[in-house]
């Protein structure tokens, strides 16, 4: 099986404190996120509920933020809330 580098930008602190969580469960960061990409692939969708209810709120927050850092970069997409738009249609 060929493999390929993925690489993303994170908070430190969140980086920090979810690295713990891994750590508990048995695994690093690099298999929490081949689960998270096998698990999209196998299923077709984020194997986990995306809202804006006041706990979810937090979420959309960092997908802007990631969001800016992608137009910031010369790339072109859409932005998370129009994501959701879509999604509730």
């Amino acid at each position: 099986m060929a493999t390929t580098l993925v690489q993303a930008r994170i908070d430190a602190a969140l980086k920090e404190k979810t690295e713990k969580y891994f750590h508990s469960f048995g695994m690093d960061t690099a298999t929490a996120i081949r689960i998270f990409f096998a698990k999209v692939a196998e299923t077709g969708k984020i194997p986990f509920t995306i809202g804006l209810e006041t706990e979810d709120f937090y979420d959309a927050i960092v997908a802007e933020q990631a969001y800016q850092e992608y137009i910031d970069c010369g790339k072109k997409s859409r932005p998370f809330s129009e994501l959701l738009k879509e999604l509730d249609s």
